[in-house]
């Protein structure tokens, strides 16, 4: 018989104390009790979040850590909140983010369906806090619901061939934004190095494992999260080149090393200070080599991301700066063999002012509609304009698809499942 699920909510979070509070305030709204929120702080003064949480911890489903006697790297601190958590699904969000808990409501029919489901993702909205020097953005709000099974082979190109990618590959089934089940969680640990996370990446890291180690997904087209940037996230430096690169020093240095100089990244010579395209490909080139991985044909798609990546920068002279270093790096790579599809173009700022409206795609609504300051105020405005959470089918007899298996080559030979060391055998 198939558990009754139970979601672990996980919000690591380090020095954001405002918006962590922001998005606890949020989460303890609802009344559920199929959910487990577990919070943990990683902040240089540990006093802020333990002076608040002292009442919010007498909540039975919070599970709280407080700082630890050191300051923790990314990846000791995520690995450190899925230990701690006890639900058979578990979702990880950022301290600046927020979670619909009603997710479970779709949750549980997806699971009544299909029992053997390992990943499940939703919709996720986008949101940028309020700050001197941010503006106002258009949010778009999709009015699709359905419930779909998605072919691992379309995970699959999207993760790891960039097929469709924009500046980030087109897959998703990480822990981040989506709900994980414990067997594939511990499948991972167990398949993998014996921990959840390995690379700093902690999101792709994760990602790439679930793909390649999973086999039953499904996902929501309403949304019921919402990825927040505040100005001390890293989202925010997308675009800002000394941001960008004061927070990439900032995160090697309390990593301890510099990931980019990871043995397995010798033929790689991509940098963590291009920008986000170039981390992803440093975490996935990691990820391969380790595991002798390999996936055939990723390399253009991957070189016109990079030129997506690029154009991102709107003033020229970071525009030109970026450009330059990945063409350096593509120059090297491969002998220059894909240099020809790198072609970014400069996209300057307009100035002028954030509208709604409605498309063919969804309607737009300004961030700050209703004078919005948080995603949990946000989403409160988007959860009164979609379709209700428990009015969402899910087909009885189970969600279907076409299935086009896209077999990955492991060792030289072409396998549909992944297990590391374990000779030819098939994942179920």
């Amino acid at each position: 018989m198939t558990q009754e699920p139970r979601l672990s909510i996980c919000v690591p979070s380090r020095n954001r104390q405002y918006y962590f509070k922001k998005t606890i305030e949020g989460l303890l709204r609802s009344s559920r009790t199929d959910i487990e929120l577990v919070l943990v702080d990683n902040s240089d003064d540990p006093t802020i979040m333990n002076d608040y949480m002292k009442e919010v911890a007498k909540d039975p489903r919070v599970i709280y850590l407080p700082s630890a006697d050191r300051t923790l790297s990314m990846l000791d601190n995520w690995e450190r909140t899925l230990e701690a958590a006890t639900g058979n699904w578990v979702t990880v969000i950022g301290d600046d983010d927020y979670i619909d808990p009603d997710v479970m409501i779709v949750l549980k029919k997806v699971v009544a369906a299909n029992p053997g489901l390992e990943a499940f993702a939703w919709g996720a909205l986008n949101y940028m806090w309020p700050s001197p020097q941010g503006r106002v953005q258009n949010v778009l709000i999709g009015f699709n619901h359905n419930v779909i099974k998605i072919p691992r082979s379309d995970s699959l190109k999207g993760m790891f061939g960039w097929h469709g990618a924009g500046i980030i590959p087109k897959a998703g089934f990480s822990v981040y934004h989506s709900a994980i089940s414990r067997p594939l969680l511990e499948k991972i640990k167990q398949t993998f190095c014996g921990r959840y996370f390995e690379h700093p990446t902690v999101d792709y890291d994760m990602a790439m494992k679930v793909i390649a180690t999973g086999r039953e997904f499904a996902f929501c087209q309403r949304p019921f999260s919402v990825m927040g940037s505040c100005p001390e996230s890293n989202s925010y430096s997308i675009g800002r080149i000394d941001d960008m690169k004061a927070r990439v020093e900032a995160f090697m240095k309390e990593l301890g090393r510099n990931m980019d100089e990871d043995p397995e990244l010798a033929d790689f010579p991509f940098s963590s200070h291009l920008g986000v395209t170039s981390v992803i490909g440093i975490t996935q080139q990691w990820f391969k080599k380790k595991y002798k991985l390999n996936f055939d044909g990723w390399e253009k798609n991957f070189t016109e991301a990079c030129a997506r990546n690029v154009e991102v920068f709107r003033e020229r002279e970071a525009f030109e700066i970026v450009k330059e270093g990945y063409t350096a790096a593509l120059k090297k790579w491969r002998r220059g063999k894909f240099l020809k599809y790198f072609n970014p173009v400069l996209i300057e700022n307009e100035q002028g002012i954030a509208i709604s409206g409605s498309n063919e795609i969804g309607t737009y609504i300004r961030s700050d509609i209703a004078g919005v300051k948080t995603p949990v105020e946000l989403f409160d405005i988007v959860n009164a304009m979609v379709m209700p959470a428990d009015m969402i089918k899910v087909r009885e007899e189970g969600l279907r698809y076409p299935w086009d298996e896209y077999m990955l080559t492991i060792d030289g030979e072409r396998r549909a499942g992944f297990q590391p060391g374990k000779g030819d055998k098939r994942v179920a």
